[in-house]
């Protein structure tokens, strides 16, 4: 499923708020105000922008899309979750309603949102990275496959999948090119011919949160030139095609910046 409200880290009930929208907006995505974004039309709630700059603080998150309130809902294979549709035509709005949406507000630093992690688009697993050259001090991850971003130093995390060092993470400090990632901390045990680690665009505690322009997933391959900055409190890349992360959004990706 797209993004989720996954609790609160006070305990409280997530708070929910009616808006109109500007533009479609679907079930399960982060969206935006229109005080910033007038892609949509006159006033009402959008979707949320892929990030445009490092330190995002000018596309803030208000939140995720919960519900649908008028009658326009219609459910979306792109989105994965019924939609409310903008529309300026008078017989519409009389026979549906006006175009309504209900928001879970996201508090910055207290409200905690889980989302699917992905690569690129919503349901393409991330690429799993095969060893093709050992490292017996843990340090570097080689391998052929080249379907994966050079991301940026410290935004990746690795974890192995098969071998020796199944079930442990580390940061990626160095990414040198698409096929050798390499960390400072190194695994326990030596990375051997054969193993298979994962790599995304996600790092524990402070990071980058990248999304497509569907709003309803992580972008899990992502070289992280631009980003909102959020607090990632679990990333779990146990098992392939279920990758997901639960994190809180910092001040700056949910407020106008000055």
């Amino acid at each position: 499923m797209p993004f989720a409200i996954a609790g609160s880290l006070t305990g409280s009930a997530p708070i929910i708020r009616t808006f109109h929208v500007g533009e479609t907006v679907y079930e399960g995505c982060l969206v935006s105000s229109h005080l910033n974004d007038t892609s949509g039309g006159t006033g009402g709630v959008v979707l949320a922008d892929v990030a445009s700059e490092a330190h995002e603080n000018d596309q803030p998150i208000l939140g995720i899309c919960v519900g649908v309130v008028d009658e326009s809902r219609a459910y979306s294979s792109t989105y994965y979750g019924n939609g409310s549709t903008y529309t300026t035509t008078q017989a519409t709005i009389a026979s549906t309603g006006t175009p309504r949406v209900k928001v879970a507000l996201a508090i910055p630093w207290v409200t905690l949102i889980k989302g699917p992690i992905y690569n690129a688009a919503y349901g393409t697993a991330l690429t799993e990275q095969t060893v093709t050259t050992a490292s017996s001090g843990g340090v570097t991850i080689t391998a052929a496959n080249n379907a994966i971003t050079d991301i940026a130093d410290d935004y990746a995390y690795a974890y192995c999948r098969k071998g020796a060092n199944r079930g442990h993470y580390r940061v990626v400090t160095t990414s040198t090119s698409t096929t050798v990632n390499t960390v400072v901390v190194p695994f326990p045990y030596g990375i051997a011919l054969g193993d298979v680690f994962v790599i995304a665009s996600c790092v524990p505690e402070f990071g980058g949160l990248d999304i497509p322009a569907t709003a309803n997933c992580i972008d899990g391959n992502n070289n992280i030139d631009a980003y909102y900055d959020v607090y990632y409190h679990e990333i779990n890349l146990e098992e392939s095609g279920k990758e997901y992360a639960v994190f809180s959004l910092l001040p700056k990706a949910c407020s106008l910046g000055a």
